[in-house]
């Protein structure tokens, strides 16, 4: 199951390597918060996230509760040229998974 999010890639091309930039929207919930009525909100967080470029696996990223809501992800991957895809998948402790794509520009 996904959440219906708005995720955002920007994927550029910068002296030879790929620079990418990514906005994942998520509540991360740490599970030590508590509501309006005082009651626990439970932990809900991005654990995993991965990208690959054409198809290949070249990033992991393992994330907890100490990671910001709507996290801000900037990583430069070696190499790479115009027109490259780049899809990054996460999924959370619930379960739920979100995907986004991109062309390098």
């Amino acid at each position: 199951m996904g959440l219906i999010s708005k995720d955002r890639i920007r994927a550029k091309l910068r002296a030879d390597d790929t620079n990418v930039r990514l906005l994942l929207a998520h509540p991360m919930h740490t599970g030590r918060a508590k509501d309006a009525g005082e009651q626990l909100i439970p932990a809900e967080f991005i654990q995993d996230i991965r990208c690959w470029r054409n198809g290949e696996e070249v990033l992991t990223i393992k994330c907890g509760t100490g990671t910001a809501q709507n996290p801000y992800f900037s990583f430069q991957l070696a190499g790479g040229q115009k027109g490259d895809k780049i899809s990054i998948r996460w999924v959370d402790n619930l379960g739920a998974k979100g995907s986004v794509e991109t062309m390098v520009k």
